[in-house]
């Protein structure tokens, strides 16, 4: 995405450029697979429509975004209890303040916590500050046992991270987002993004199975030993890939995830809200769900349901996915076809910011340069064209 960001850019601007993509298709990470009706992303992906850099370069309307249903189900006691949103839905208060997820005094928090946020931007949210997420969220007063109910499992599959040891600077920068701006995916699944932004691009300038393997200032040798040649270098890969090409030592951390993707009859119900597990923790094989299709009607076929099913650290067993899901939903768990598993090593990275600007004439972009998501992908992108001095969009 950080890629196809700078591709954009240097179109504007009339540059001659070329896009090597490693390879069959572009967009990276954000990639969709169709498979006996269903719309399978490449792992469990959504889109904060409060993104900054988003209305700037997609047509919203042509996404046809599908809304989660915002809130959540948790799963605690041996039942699935909802916690509602009234800031999206007004109407929901009462029933917010009667839900036993947490004491009024945590919902207060939790409010101050949203509206507190209203001016969080990335230029005044990631100032290098150590703090923790989990130190944060204790400074701001919430007790233990609401950061075990719900925000440890709501956050550790934000950030893949159950320790909750992200910096404080991220969870700042997502709590307007997630809070007055809305979670969704395009309707015809999220590959749909870099879609989009191919269109906007010369036909010819992107070549596809085209995987870079060596580097020598600005020139650089695909694996059919085509020698690239440029004025300009920018390294659009994941960070542990460029720092390989770079030939330097990478000390970046990522966070992994697997995502079971299951064909059902019916849906696990909710209304199209997540369901969170609050109950077994790190040492379950589950960290939270969603059905699909409930939100999203096109990602099944007719008569069908999908539901994505996401774990934190490693791949797991069929055997074990099933028999935590029978214990929730029931012997109607056997009537699921598991349709395929993803699981992503390099999901995100770490925050560990580096430089766009790696030499005279060789750049870099992607989220690793910044914090963990699509706008700072898509925004670095961005920043690598307008620094290359080829002057203002015409």
């Amino acid at each position: 995405m950080a890629g196809l960001t700078c591709a954009v850019e240097l179109e504007r601007r009339g540059v001659d450029y070329h896009l090597l993509e490693a390879g069959e298709r572009v967009g990276g990470r954000v990639l969709t697979d169709r498979q006996d009706g269903f719309l399978l992303d490449r792992g469990f992906q959504v889109l904060l429509t409060g993104y900054p850099e988003i209305r700037r370069l997609w047509n919203i309307e042509n996404l046809r975004l599908r809304k989660v249903r915002s809130g959540a189900m948790i799963r605690t006691r041996g039942q699935w209890v909802c916690m509602h949103d009234p800031l999206h839905y007004p109407w929901e208060l009462l029933d917010a303040l009667h839900s036993p997820i947490g004491s009024f005094m945590d919902k207060l928090r939790v409010g101050l916590l949203a509206f507190g946020s209203l001016s969080n931007n990335a230029d005044n949210c990631f100032r290098g500050n150590p703090q923790s997420t989990l130190e944060y969220l204790q400074q701001c007063g919430f007790p233990a046992q609401f950061i075990e109910l719900f925000w440890r499992p709501f956050l550790a599959g934000v950030f893949l991270d159950w320790d909750l040891s992200t910096p404080a600077e991220m969870f700042r920068f997502l709590v307007p987002l997630f809070s007055f701006g809305r979670v969704a995916v395009p309707d015809q699944g999220m590959e749909q993004l870099p879609i989009q932004i191919e269109r906007r691009l010369t036909p010819g300038q992107v070549r596809l199975n085209r995987r870079v393997v060596k580097l020598e200032g600005t020139r650089c040798w695909d694996q059919l030993g085509e020698v690239w040649e440029g004025d300009q270098l920018v390294l659009a890969l994941d960070g542990s890939g460029a720092d390989v090409l770079l030939e330097e030592p990478s000390e970046l951390e990522w966070g992994s995830t697997c995502t079971s993707y299951f064909a059902a009859p019916v849906s696990i119900g909710g209304g199209g809200r997540l369901h969170l597990n609050a109950e077994n923790g790190r040492d379950s094989c589950i960290q939270h769900l969603i059905c699909m299709s409930d939100f999203a009607p096109a990602y099944a076929p007719p008569g069908q349901h999908l539901i994505s099913v996401s774990s934190l650290f490693e791949k797991p067993d069929e055997s074990d996915l099933r028999g935590q899901l029978r214990e929730w939903y029931g012997t109607a768990v056997d009537r699921w076809q598991l349709l395929r598993q993803d699981y992503v090593t390099r999901a995100l990275p770490r925050i560990a910011p580096r430089p766009l600007k790696v030499s005279e004439g060789v750049w870099r972009c992607g989220d690793y340069t910044a914090y963990p998501s699509l706008n700072a992908a898509v925004a670095s992108g961005r920043k690598v064209a307008e620094s290359l001095g080829y002057g203002p969009p015409r």
